[in-house]
Formats: C-alpha cells, sequence, structure tokens
C-alpha cells in the first residue's frame, strides 16, 4: 500500500488548517509563558504571606518633648514615666433611657501620662481637665493651668506659670534663673551627657551658690518670680517654655535656681518636705536642708534605688552608700519619708517626700534661701515643697503622713492636679524681704 492511500499517514486538512493558524499566531510559545506566569505567580503569592508578620501595637512611653542626649538617655526617661504612671481602673457608665449626644470616651492607660500643653507667651496655655471653661485643657476661666482667672497654679492671671509669674504680673517673689547646661553661654556644645549632671549640680549645691558657679553655661534672659514651688508632673518642655527661651533649648539636662530673702511667720523649728523628679536641693541660711528627687543633688545617688532608701532610713546596711550620706547629705539618719494616697507613682518611685534637716527661723528677721530644680533626661517634670512646723498638730492624709503647709509667699493657693500631694489649705504665709534680697 502506497503512504497516499495509508489512513493514518496525513492529518485531516482541517486538522492541519488549524494547527498551521495556531501556529503562525504564536500559540505554542504562548501558552508555555501563561503557564510558566502563572506558576510564578502562584509561588510569589505564597512568598509574601508566608514573609509578612502580623502587625503589632507598640507603646511608646517616651515623652514626645524629651530632649537630645546619650543612647541610654530614653531607657532612663521610660523608666521615670513607668515608675510614676498610675493606671486608674476606671470603667465607664452610661444612663440608660436618655437621648443627649454627649459620650463619655473610654478610659485610655495613656491618659495617665498626657502631658501638659506647652507654654504660651502669657503662661502655660494647656490645663490638666477639660476642654472650655469648666478648668480644663485650654484658655478656660476654670482651675486649670492657663491664663485663665480661676486660681491656677502659680498664680492667676497673665505670665502666670508654675514655674513663677512674668516681672509684669507685679507679684514679688523668689527670683528665678534658668540654665541649659548642653550649651555655652556663647551657645556652643557642651557635650555634657545626662551621666554628667549629677556631678555639675553636686559642685553647686557643695558651693557658694552664686551665678558666677554657672556662668559658663546658657542663661535664659527671662527671669520669674516664683512664690510657690508646686509643680504636678507635667511635660519637661514647660520649663523653658516658662522661662521663654523654648526655641533654644530642648527640654531636658536644665537648671533653674531660685533666689529669696525670706521671713518665717512665727518663731519656731521648721523642717521642709518635698521632693522633685528629677532633683531639688534647698538651702536655708546658707545650710543645706532638703534633697530628694529621682536623683540626690547633694550625693549624686538614684533615689529609684529602694537599697540606697533603705539604708537612708536604716532599713539596710551599705558602708559605701552609708559613707556618701554621711559626707554630703544634709541632716541626720536615718531619714523619714511622707507617703500620700496621691503620689502612688512617686512613693514606688522615691519612696514619697523626703523630711529635711531641721532648722529655726525667728519671726522679724531674715534669711537667705535658694532652692535648685532640675530636670536631667528629659520627658517629665515635677516638684513641691512643704514647710513642717516641729510639734505643731497636722490633719492625716490616708496613709497617715500629716498633711502640711505648702512653702509660699503669697496668699494664693494653687488646686491640687494629677501627681501631687494634698496639701493644708488654712497654711501660713512666709514674707518676701526685700531688704537683702540676693541678686540674680
Amino acid at each position: 500500500m502506497s503512504l497516499d492511500t495509508h489512513p493514518d499517514s496525513h492529518p485531516s486538512r482541517a486538522t492541519t488548517g488549524t494547527v498551521s493558524f495556531w501556529r503562525k499566531l504564536g500559540g505554542g510559545s504562548l501558552s508555555i509563558s501563561i503557564i510558566v506566569h502563572a506558576v510564578l505567580l502562584a509561588i510569589g503569592v505564597f512568598w509574601i504571606f508566608q514573609i509578612i508578620p502580623e502587625k503589632k501595637q507598640e507603646v511608646d512611653f517616651m515623652p514626645k518633648g524629651g530632649g537630645g542626649g546619650s543612647p541610654g538617655v530614653k531607657e532612663v526617661s521610660n523608666k521615670k514615666q513607668r515608675a510614676t504612671m498610675t493606671t486608674p481602673n476606671t470603667p465607664r457608665m452610661a444612663a440608660k433611657g436618655v437621648a443627649s449626644s454627649f459620650t463619655l470616651p473610654e478610659p485610655d492607660a495613656a491618659s495617665a501620662m498626657s502631658s501638659v500643653g506647652s507654654l504660651s507667651s502669657g503662661g502655660l496655655s494647656g490645663g490638666l481637665g477639660g476642654s472650655g471653661s469648666g478648668g480644663g485643657r485650654g484658655d478656660g476661666h476654670g482651675t486649670g493651668f492657663g491664663s485663665g482667672m480661676g486660681p491656677g497654679l502659680g498664680g492667676t492671671g497673665s505670665g502666670a506659670s508654675p514655674f513663677g509669674m512674668l516681672p509684669t504680673a507685679g507679684v514679688e517673689g523668689m527670683a528665678g534663673a534658668f540654665y541649659d547646661i548642653k550649651q555655652t553661654d556663647k551657645g556652643k556644645d557642651t557635650g555634657v551627657q545626662p551621666s554628667g549632671m549629677p556631678a555639675i549640680i553636686r559642685k553647686f549645691v557643695e558651693g557658694s551658690w552664686r551665678d558666677n558657679d554657672l556662668r559658663d553655661y546658657y542663661e535664659a534672659k527671662q527671669k520669674l518670680s516664683q512664690t510657690k514651688l508646686y509643680i504636678p508632673r507635667m511635660s519637661a518642655d514647660n520649663a523653658p517654655a516658662a522661662f521663654k527661651c523654648q526655641d533654644e533649648v530642648k527640654p531636658s539636662r536644665w537648671i533653674v535656681v531660685y533666689r529669696g530673702r525670706v521671713t518665717p511667720p512665727k518663731t519656731a523649728k521648721y523642717r521642709f518636705v518635698g521632693a522633685a523628679d528629677d532633683v531639688m536641693v534647698v538651702r536655708f541660711n546658707h545650710k543645706l536642708v532638703l534633697d530628694h528627687g529621682f536623683t540626690s543633688g547633694t550625693t549624686g545617688l538614684s533615689m529609684m534605688s529602694s537599697h540606697n532608701r533603705d539604708v537612708m532610713t536604716g532599713a539596710a546596711q551599705d558602708d559605701g552608700v552609708k559613707k556618701k550620706l554621711q559626707e554630703s547629705y544634709p541632716g541626720k539618719l536615718p531619714v523619714t519619708f511622707y507617703k500620700y494616697s496621691t503620689l502612688s507613682g512617686w512613693n514606688n518611685a522615691i519612696g514619697g517626700l523626703a523630711v529635711g534637716a531641721e532648722f529655726e527661723a525667728r519671726s522679724g528677721s531674715s534669711y537667705d534661701m535658694e532652692i535648685l530644680i532640675s530636670e536631667i533626661p528629659g520627658g517629665s517634670f515635677g516638684a513641691c515643697l512643704l514647710v513642717e512646723e516641729i510639734g505643731a498638730t497636722y490633719e492625716k492624709d490616708s496613709t497617715g503622713a500629716p498633711i502640711l503647709p505648702l512653702f509660699r509667699l503669697d496668699n494664693t493657693l494653687p488646686e491640687r492636679q494629677g501627681e501631687a500631694p494634698p496639701f493644708a489649705k488654712d497654711s501660713p504665709v512666709w514674707k518676701l524681704s526685700g531688704k537683702g534680697r540676693p541678686e540674680i
């Protein structure tokens, strides 16, 4: 049989025509390309879903206003924030069957960490409550920080802040000066890191407390007048803002020194009680009488160390720590601490408020007095100074600690806000003596 007559020797014309047309269109390579791309696409999709991790929300405890510093600065500031952070277990409440457009916000643990808004030229522009006229954040007429008409912290009216009042406010108080240790008086970087701050502070407080001792550092041109030291925990950038140097100074590694000549309301023996985040040292009649905060200004010791505090109270023995305290710390050991129900953060972090050394002051006599406060790593800041008359009887806090008078030089009282101790509302007023007042 010839090949022409074999039924399977050649495909049919229809089949041959279809195959030829498909090949002319490049069907063979197109099929292969489609298959290859499909396989690659499947592999790619599988690979993408394998490497994309589940997104996790991280909580940042670092305040936005913190300054620069060494790599350890943020961790130190975070420890301060964690130590002083309180998270109230506040349930959300709602009334059934009542129509209202007002809704209570969900409680937020981070709200306990919120800081006061930055200062405006007229003082603190933010309060610690809600907005509007109820005493809150803003320029309302309530009792929060700000330029409102209510009894805000640090005084009332324009120029008032917890760090002091502008001279235009017409209120006489201890004169306050602000220093930035990060830069020289010429605005150049000093290279001072947070770890170097305790030595600088210690040298100053153990010396003469003169302005010349800090003359190599940047000093704000604006001076403030301070009548009471009552600064609930807030953003540390409020200090340079109060002294109108926020554009030149980052809110860390700063020092404020208040000076004045004061007269007690009566002849008695007294002692100061207080603390600061980070540093507060008080000198009265040229003697150191109080030092307490997250860092000790006279010894450089960390007061966040429970061991160091136990040595101070006599609950632990450490010859090295005890030697430093005996050499530099004001007052005798053991040291007493007062804890208050409104200071859970400071109670846990630094033992509460420290009780200073006793001193005698006579009515009609004037005494030089200086107060140093300082923020080291940046983040939050707070300070409070109370005064206790030895032998006097005071109302007790729920913790058993006496509710003491504020040390103050005017008749106004601040509203207690946020993390701050209670104080006696009928407290006596010390007087500022203009005669022989130290110059700044």
